[in-house]
């Protein structure tokens, strides 16, 4: 295990360690501020070298230079932006952009699952990042470490995914095909994953089902109960499109992640007009009492005043027949 930089340290003359995000056994985290642009602050993962021969060294630290520069040049609005990298002290270094925000795992388990409206929509944001990850011909490994405490959910809805690529610098072969095992395809176990992007549509579709349900794929991978049976209430359209995507064989998920995206997108319309659907609203019970209180009180004065106004009717009428008899 890497020990922990000293707070107030200094990397390179120019990112002084604020505090410590998160240490483990290969690597590091922590909030730095730039020197440089004073009040700006970046995220450091330093991550060391386990078990790798002086010899592989320099073609370790290749590997590293060659896929940090091409990470870097990345331009999404859901990946945020890895603005340096360098080697220090046999550490390798990455500075990224800083996301405020809550990750999907602590979310998770916080709630025990997600409203069906917000996975839909954080599944959608999911597909156009790995398509455009797909367009830029990166290595295998690079783009396929999807983990829900990678991926951060800011305060206006976007999903970013943290720590894209790297993965295969110090994980060893296997993590390079398979990616993340609890939303891996079967094909990524057998190192038969194919040339178009289906491998990626059931990572997304696995990831999807842990939001919806929150029984993590892995407790029971490629055998999983129907998500109806786990989350009752679903949109049609979404249970169809979900269990199209979970498929074993990949010649019956979706064609492509465009083609889940579009899924995706009419499930989230379907969800949003479905007739009896549970609102998901984020306003308190105790302001929700108060609203519908304010609103009875206000139909009782209307429906007094007419009752009011249908009585003085009626005396009239009387009054006028009692004249004339």
């Amino acid at each position: 295990m890497p020990p922990l930089l000293p707070l107030g340290s200094s990397l390179r003359g120019r990112y002084r360690i604020h505090r410590t995000l998160h240490q483990s056994r290969l690597r590091n985290l922590y909030i730095a501020e730039d020197q440089h642009l004073r009040g700006k602050f970046w995220v450091v993962k330093e991550m060391q070298p386990v078990g790798v021969d002086h010899g592989d060294r320099a073609r370790l630290l290749a590997l590293f230079q060659a896929e940090a520069l091409q990470v870097s040049t990345l331009e999404h609005p859901h990946l945020p932006k890895l603005v340096d990298f360098f080697s220090q002290e046999g550490c390798l270094y990455l500075i990224r952009e800083f996301i405020p925000g809550t990750d999907l795992a602590t979310a998770l388990q916080t709630r025990g699952s997600l409203a069906e409206t917000e996975a839909l929509r954080i599944g959608a944001q999911l597909c156009d990042l790995l398509a455009y990850l797909w367009t830029r011909k990166l290595p295998s490994g690079i783009h396929r470490d999807l983990r829900l405490s990678n991926m951060v959910l800011t305060g206006d809805g976007q999903i970013k995914v943290l720590d894209v690529g790297f993965g295969r610098l110090l994980g060893g072969r296997g993590s390079e095909s398979m990616g993340a095992p609890d939303y891996a395809a079967p094909e990524q176990f057998t190192g038969e994953a194919g040339a178009d992007t289906r491998t990626l549509v059931y990572n997304v579709g696995a990831l999807l089902y842990h939001m919806l349900t929150g029984m993590n794929p892995g407790s029971s991978p490629f055998n999983l109960p129907p998500v109806e049976e786990l989350r009752p209430g679903l949109a049609t359209v979404t249970r169809s499109i979900l269990t199209k995507a979970l498929k074993n064989h990949p010649a019956d998920r979706p064609g492509s992640l465009q083609e889940l995206r579009r899924g995706l997108d009419k499930a989230l319309a379907a969800a949003a007009r479905r007739p009896g659907r549970p609102a998901e609203s984020t306003e308190r019970p105790q302001e929700r009492q108060a609203r519908t209180g304010s609103a009875g009180g206000a139909w009782a004065w209307v429906l007094g005043t007419l009752l009011t106004a249908l009585m003085g009717g009626a005396l009239v009428v009387l009054y006028q027949m009692f004249l004339h008899s």
